[in-house]
């Protein structure tokens, strides 16, 4: 099986796998595609700098509502040694940026606290005065001053249902769609302390022009206007009239502007339909079935600028986030969108049904700032369908079991994650099915897919602007095989080879979007493993035999024996929160690396034992070594594993006597990340997305309990570090 848990004593010296550098960027070629069939792929390209409004010379003003006001400055000086402290004894603290000039901001960030522990504020908000509509300056309006001020959406973060912890994560970021003449963060609670501001970022985007133009339509849903198509908000959405086929939904520019990119977000939520036999494909519900996107200079004249998108066998791609990027700049003055026939609310086509479209977006050509927009995550349940097909609740409830860790994480780091939380509504606490109606949110930030749907594959995810945080969750109880089917002996348990295609029920076909990196990926304990097979696999590789060839390469059981049918007890790696005193895995990590800073706090702290850890096979460590299949991933954490039956898994591959017992230890890699300037790809052998222990380990310190989710909430920083790199 591909996910169990770790035992690993807590006492043993643990060595970091040393790997050698590579070449800093890596060529993303579209190439090795013949597999995946993907069709026209969308290759980011990194950005060589962003626009900050706060480090734009004459453009800021910063300041503070108290005594403070002088050291406010040192907030946007580019340097982490230097910090804004509020006022000691205050019931609430105000942090003030103005503008000489409206902007228009797609991203805040900063980094707050003393340390993890002192100064993070856990109750606050941002605000921004908005600018007069065509105001070209700024009013002038003291720090102190309560006129204006409007909380920004998606910015409003309140105390988690834990309380006050005491590390929280010191890098926080906001993607935001407002303009603003001026700033503030209103910080009501910390963690300790007075709140501690060390750097603010307010990266600056291109303006949506059509925020500024007149929506109609030919009939709509009573309730639903063509104006809230245009509104630049995800809840607030068009939907078509009942009884018709075919709509039109338009927008009209004040005066002709050049475009060169426009962005759709279409139908109400994503949702899945049967597949024959088993398993479930990825639809949209209440979406339209076909489309065309015209364009007109002139208002009697249209052109059409963009149609649903195809797959290469002329079936169509389910797309619902998508930037239309135009060859060169178009003048415009109206924007429309003539749509025929639509899925109902279980995503299949459907006499009667109507089209939603939750955004229309448009951006001038000369507006170099990036298109900002939120990042969302696709959660992959990366285990066979044919298993969870028998299980109880079938796929659907799978499904939803996977993603439901992943809206309770990011719901910490990401305020709008919580109000998308209808697979976490949909699961009881026992993981029954309940009744979870929809919201507007649905949708917005969380979507899922089954790793061996053929919908998910490189076309899926570079066509979508942006690219999902694609998230491979941990493993159901299965084994490595060369063919997919229970187990003869014991029916309940299952044998799967993932590295086949989707269409002979494995996840092979993501293969070219890994190897590419053509969107960010982030993968827990199976699901890891999943991403260091598809990032070995052979385009060519299909056979049985190649598939388990490459499996060895890559995995072996924790004992570092190879992977033969299921594990037996001794290698099973069992460290999980809510277990009667349950063992612990000392894993060692970087402290400098941004993954692991939080978790080293003050005290640079290296190790850590509050890691859940649930598994009985593991990447191979010399699978990193130059010339090893996963060389272009560097390992920054690892933990030892210690038995009677622990052997050397290749000469390269060393074992030491166990301190602590008969046998031998091995290292077994904890966290891994790829080294290219791409987007990126982040493994764990570890199960953060999922646990908390309750208490601290032997000789680690009190708030060591968060260190799951303080490296949780980093890594959704690295993801945000890519998403202002390669934004369109």
């Amino acid at each position: 099986m591909a996910n169990r848990t770790a035992n690993t004593p807590n006492h043993h010296a643990i060595v970091l796998v040393t790997v050698a550098a590579l070449a800093a960027t890596v060529p993303i070629a579209v190439t090795d595609m013949r597999a995946a069939k993907a069709g026209a792929l969308v290759v980011a390209r990194e950005r060589t700098s962003v626009l900050d409004a706060l480090r734009t010379p004459g453009l800021a003003l910063v300041t503070a509502d108290d005594p403070s006001a002088d050291e406010a400055r040192l907030a946007v000086d580019g340097r982490e040694d230097t910090e804004w402290v509020g006022r000691p004894g205050e019931l609430e603290w105000k942090w003030v940026a103005a503008f000489a000039r409206p902007v228009h901001i797609g991203l805040l960030r900063a980094s707050l606290g003393a340390s993890p522990t002192s100064g993070v504020p856990t109750v606050f908000h941002w605000e921004a005065r908005v600018p007069s509509r065509a105001a070209s300056i700024c009013d002038a309006a003291p720090a102190e001053s309560e006129d204006g001020w409007v909380t920004i959406d998606g910015t409003d973060q309140g105390l988690p249902p834990q309380g006050d912890l005491l590390a929280q994560p010191r890098r926080r970021s906001w993607f935001v769609d407002t303009d603003a003449c001026a700033l503030r963060l209103v910080v009501e609670r910390t963690n300790a302390g007075p709140p501690v501001v060390r750097e603010v970022q307010a990266v600056e985007s291109a303006r949506d022009v059509l925020l500024d133009g007149e929506a109609s339509d030919d009939g709509a849903y009573p309730g639903f206007r063509a104006a809230d198509a245009v509104d630049g908000t995800y809840g607030r959405r068009w939907a078509g009239a009942p009884g018709m086929s075919r709509w039109t939904l338009r927008v009209d520019l004040p005066a002709p502007q050049p475009v060169d990119r426009v962005r759709l977000v279409l139908g109400f939520d994503a949702t899945s339909v049967p597949r024959p036999a088993w398993g479930r494909s990825y639809a949209v519900s209440w979406a339209p079935l076909h489309y065309v996107l015209e364009a007109t200079e002139d208002g009697r004249h249209w052109s059409a600028i963009a149609s649903e998108p195809l797959r290469p066998d002329g079936s169509i791609l389910p797309l619902r986030r998508r930037l239309v990027t135009l060859p060169e700049a178009r003048t415009v003055s109206a924007l429309r969108l003539v749509m025929t026939g639509a899925t109902g609310a279980n995503g299949l086509p459907e006499a009667g049904a109507v089209p939603v479209v939750r955004e229309i977006a448009a951006y001038r050509a000369d507006d170099t700032r990036p298109v900002l927009a939120a990042p969302w995550v696709l959660a992959v349940n990366a285990n066979p369908s044919t298993e969870t097909h028998v299980l109880a609740g079938g796929e659907m409830m799978n499904d939803a079991y996977w993603a439901k860790f992943l809206q309770r994480r990011f719901s910490l780091v990401v305020p709008a994650m919580r109000r998308d939380d209808r697979f976490d509504r949909s699961l009881g606490a026992r993981g029954e099915p309940i009744d979870a109606p929809a919201r507007d949110e649905s949708g917005q930030m969380l979507e899922a897919i089954e790793g061996d749907d053929p919908l998910l594959d490189a076309q899926l995810l570079s066509q979508s602007s942006p690219p999902p945080i694609t998230v491979l969750s941990g493993s159901n109880d299965w084994d490595y095989a060369g063919e997919t089917g229970p187990d003869r002996a014991k029916p309940r348990r299952w044998h799967w080879d993932p590295l086949r295609d989707a269409r002979a029920g494995g996840m092979g076909q993501l293969g070219p979007a890994v190897r590419q990196r053509l969107a960010p990926f982030m993968g827990f304990c199976g699901g890891a493993q999943i991403l260091g097979l598809l990032e070995a696999r052979r385009a060519d590789a299909w056979s049985p035999d190649d598939d388990q060839r490459t499996i060895d390469m890559v995995l072996r059981r924790t004992s570092g024996r190879p992977i033969r049918g299921f594990a037996p007890p001794i290698d099973s790696e069992r460290a999980w929160p809510g277990d009667p005193h349950p063992p612990r895995a000392k894993i060692r990590f970087m402290p400098d690396d941004k993954l692991f800073e939080d978790l080293a706090g003050p005290v640079h702290r290296s190790t850590t034992m509050e890691m859940p850890e649930w598994h009985s096979d593991a990447l191979r460590s010399d699978a990193f070594l130059p010339g090893g299949p996963l060389q272009r991933f560097e390992v920054l954490a690892t933990s030892a594993f210690c038995g009677p039956d622990v052997v050397a898994a290749s000469p390269r591959d060393g074992v030491v006597p166990n301190p602590s017992g008969p046998g031998w230890c091995d290292t077994l890699p904890e966290a891994f990340r790829s080294r290219d300037r791409a987007w990126p790809i982040l493994g764990t052998q570890f199960h953060a997305e999922q646990k908390d222990f309750a208490t601290a380990g032997p000789g680690d310190p009190p708030e060591s309990v968060a260190d799951a989710r303080l490296f949780f909430a980093a890594a959704y920083e690295q993801m945000v570090d890519a998403y202002l790199k390669l934004a369109p």
